[in-house]
């Protein structure tokens, strides 16, 4: 994209003259001209983000800075508006919040009409000039979350975990009228997957346009979700054998009574995401016979120093596919619980790239300029759908 000089071209204006009111003039028509068109892109790397209101202090935190600090803003003397510059590539799609003077409860910025909406509520998305947005997030983009109209609501009884687990189940469009068996793809922490990266609308829009072959989708949800009590997906998902062998034999088997579900493990997919991505990986690795395939997004894979990334080093090579993605703005991941030297996701997931690689797996790995967020995990499970079940 070309060069956009507005905003140097409002500071050089803004030198000339001393006049609060005058100053304050000149910023209100600024923000007038671009309310429709914002954030200020001043070239396909350099972005400009704005805070307009009575405020001594503005300060940002997002993926830009790796959420483990903030950012103060820059206060035009005079006026109400703070700023602040980034340089970054032009594909990267970040989140942020404002916290606006002593009040440590962050805000969504008021002037970006992006939003994403996750477990902490609003989030403001900063999409750069190059970031390829997806047709199908068009209705999502201003913080709407995914429904569970279409979805079957079951308990798993007790078992090797002594306490039930809340599963949604997605049957696709033909089930009723086919008689024919499925792939299945299970997700880790199944109500976010609903919500947050919509899911079922996701699968009914890829299947109808032909993009993936008709799919059952299971969603699972750990107990006490968001919530600090136990158990949680923390003590499920840290490389829990007993979580593994509710997930492979209990779960499985409960599901596959119910619905026509084709028995291989081929046909059979376990997606999760952080500490969801780290059991979904050590699931595939531990149960290949069960599970053939997995999808691990922005993975925990440094969990207990690298536990398991030295089981892919030392073990022996498993039939199992695998899809690795992660943000390279993943560094400093949980910097406010996660032990230290174990934040670094991004590295950590290079790390399992070299032992998957060395061992001869079939896996596929990318990176995105994005951070730990689901607005990164919904945009490119579509890949992942696709390179598993798309239609050859």
């Amino acid at each position: 994209m070309e060069s956009d000089n507005r905003f140097n071209n409002l500071l050089r204006q803004l030198d000339l003259s001393s006049d609060s009111s005058v100053r304050q003039k000149l910023v209100d028509n600024f923000i007038e001209a671009i309310k429709n068109d914002y954030p200020v892109y001043e070239s396909e790397t350099d972005v400009v983000l704005l805070y307009k209101g009575n405020a001594d202090r503005v300060v940002i935190i997002g993926d830009m800075t790796e959420w483990a600090r903030t950012a103060e803003l820059n206060k035009i003397d005079g006026t109400d508006l703070h700023y602040i510059h980034f340089k970054l590539e032009p594909d990267a799609c970040l989140e942020y919040w404002y916290l606006v003077d002593d009040n440590q409860n962050p805000v969504v910025d008021p002037l970006n009409p992006n939003i994403i909406y996750n477990g902490l509520g609003d989030i403001s998305e900063l999409a750069m000039p190059g970031y390829s947005r997806h047709s199908y997030f068009d209705n999502f983009c201003r913080g709407q979350r995914g429904g569970y109209d279409s979805l079957i609501e079951l308990e798993v009884p007790p078992g090797k975990l002594p306490y039930t687990h809340q599963v949604h189940v997605y049957l696709p469009p033909d089930y009723n009228g086919s008689g024919k068996n499925y792939p299945a793809i299970y997700f880790q922490d199944g109500r976010d997957y609903i919500e947050f990266a919509v899911v079922p609308y996701l699968l009914n829009r890829m299947i109808d346009e032909g993009k993936i072959k008709p799919v059952i989708a299971v969603f699972v949800t750990p107990p006490n979700l968001h919530l600090p009590e136990v158990p949680n997906r923390m003590t499920e998902y840290g490389l829990n054998d007993d979580y593994a062998h509710f997930f492979v034999n209990e779960l499985t088997n409960f599901i596959e009574r119910q619905f026509r579900i084709v028995r291989e493990s081929g046909s059979r997919l376990v997606i999760g995401d952080s500490y969801g991505g780290l059991i979904s990986t050590y699931i595939g690795f531990k149960h290949p016979e069960i599970f053939g395939n997995v999808y691990s997004q922005s993975g925990y894979h440094c969990f207990q120093k690298d536990r398991m990334i030295r089981l892919f080093k030392e073990g022996l090579r498993r039939q199992v596919k695998l899809f690795i993605d992660c943000g390279t703005y993943e560094h400093e991941v949980g910097s406010t619980f996660l032990p230290e030297g174990e934040r670094d996701f991004i590295n950590a997931n290079r790390r399992l790239r070299e032992a998957l690689s060395e061992k001869k797996y079939d896996f596929v790995y990318r990176e995105y300029h994005e951070g730990h967020t689901w607005g990164n995990w919904r945009r490119h499970l579509i890949d992942a759908l696709v390179y598993f079940w798309g239609k050859k």
